[in-house]
């Protein structure tokens, strides 16, 4: 049956608005009502008879005509299989990874180990202190082992409440095993147990006490930065530089050759046997202390005896104090060396004199920067070592008692030549050496 509406009959009136908007559809859109759709609650029987397996199944009609339209994209190809991930890829990352955990190996086992330091004898509880830095403490037994100390001297400070610290110095190469006894004394027997001030070890010599000090001076010259603590141990420093006297003894002893005289005085060597040894280079300065049973004084031990007011904890511009008095030191361009001692009010906080003027003193450091320091120069590094103190013919800036000035080891030609000689030394020794332990029991007995 056709649904068809008839060209002079019109359609019923449609209801437009009651539950769509009221938009009237163009005579074009409209098409066959289509039969009503049952409710989803009514059931009603298929009376259509069934299709043989040859004939096909009726298509519905559209209920719109279809419009035409953008073709449709294709479709992509189906995705290939899922492959599994490659053997290789997973070789490699593995073979990175085991050549990274061989060269840490490497390094670990072949780097420098340091050396080993075990300290005994303290008291259980002690602590240790290497360069003012915390180590540890001590066991039951009173012992405790220190492994990976850099290769040198190392600083070394034994701590326990009721006790006077114990310090001393100890030097070790890579894998050596360095053992410190420490000696630590109840605070009650500290003077009984002290060490004396002053003694006489080939030649009169003063004691520099153990403890922090302020090396350096950011005021000044810039290879003195930075002011920095270090603390050292107990050690002796001769009062006097080392005399003409003294020296000439050495040369006989040792069929050494005599320095030669300076320019200003030609018979100043055996002429002038209380007047500081002049034209002796770095070598020969090690050789005598060596003869004496001593050594050179570092550049810090130097600077510490010269400048540190242990009573209160103060530094000194000077060794006398603040004040660049000529008077108290020779120097400032005057004409020659004097004696030995000639100035005793410019004695350092310890008693040592002419650490100002007369003559430079060779030390046991080469000329190179503080730690932290800034400062760069050409002349830095193992070619020159440090000499202290100023000179008779320098000012009173030179004779600070942080100035360093420096020089190679050997006298340069000119100074043979023209016998222009400013340099000469004193001696130190640790207050723990044996030799002179071995001295001070005899002094007891």
């Amino acid at each position: 049956m056709s649904n068809q509406y008839d060209d002079d009959q019109q359609p019923p009136e449609e209801d437009f608005g009651a539950t769509t908007p009221l938009i009237r559809p163009k005579a074009a859109e409209r098409l066959e009502p289509q039969p009503e759709q049952p409710a989803a609650h009514d059931f009603q029987y298929d009376t259509t008879p069934p299709l043989s397996e040859s004939e096909p199944e009726p298509q519905p009609e559209p209920r719109y005509a279809p419009q035409p339209g953008p073709a449709a994209p294709p479709l992509a190809a189906p995705a290939a299989a899922r492959r599994g991930i490659p053997v290789w890829v997973w070789i490699i990352p593995v073979f990175l990874f085991l050549i990274v955990v061989a060269f840490v190996l490497f390094f670990i086992l072949l780097r420098s180990p340091g050396f080993t330091m075990v300290v005994r004898g303290a008291p259980p509880g002690s602590s240790v202190f290497v360069d003012n830095v915390s180590r540890g403490v001590t066991s039951g037994d009173g012992s405790i082992n220190v492994p990976g100390l850099k290769a040198g001297k190392r600083v070394v400070r034994v701590a326990h409440d009721g006790y006077t610290d114990f310090n001393t110095s100890v030097s070790g190469n890579d894998g050596e095993v360095k053992t410190v006894i420490a000696q630590l004394v109840p605070a009650g027997q500290q003077e009984a147990a002290g060490l004396p001030k002053e003694i006489d070890y080939n030649g009169p010599m003063v004691l520099v006490n153990a403890g922090e000090f302020v090396m350096g001076d950011d005021n000044h010259q810039p290879d003195e930065t930075p002011a920095h603590k270090l603390t050292l141990p107990d050690f002796y420093i001769d009062r006097f530089e080392v005399t003409n006297e003294q020296y000439r003894k050495f040369c006989d002893a040792t069929h050494r050759s005599y320095p030669t005289n300076p320019w200003w005085d030609d018979n100043y060597f055996k002429g002038s046997p209380k007047a500081p040894v002049l034209g002796v280079n770095y070598d020969d300065a090690v050789a005598y202390a060596q003869w004496a049973g001593k050594r050179l004084p570092t550049e810090t031990e130097w600077e510490k005896a010269a400048s540190w007011d242990q009573a209160t904890q103060t530094k000194r511009q000077y060794p006398w104090g603040n004040d660049p008095d000529a008077h108290r030191a020779n120097m400032g361009g005057t004409k020659r060396t004097t004696n030995a001692g000639a100035f005793p009010r410019g004695a350092s906080p310890y008693g040592a004199q002419d650490m100002a003027g007369n003559v430079a003193e060779w030390v046991d450091s080469f000329y190179q920067p503080y730690e932290g320091s800034q400062a760069s120069s050409p002349d830095f590094g193992t070619q020159n070592r440090v000499v202290r103190g100023g000179t008779y013919k320098g000012d009173a800036a030179d004779a600070r008692t942080t100035r360093r000035l420096y020089h190679p080891p050997e006298l340069n030609e000119s100074e043979k030549k023209n016998r222009a000689f400013l340099i000469g030394f004193r001696c130190a020794i640790s207050a723990d050496d044996p030799r002179l332990q071995d001295r001070l029991r005899q002094r007891t007995q």
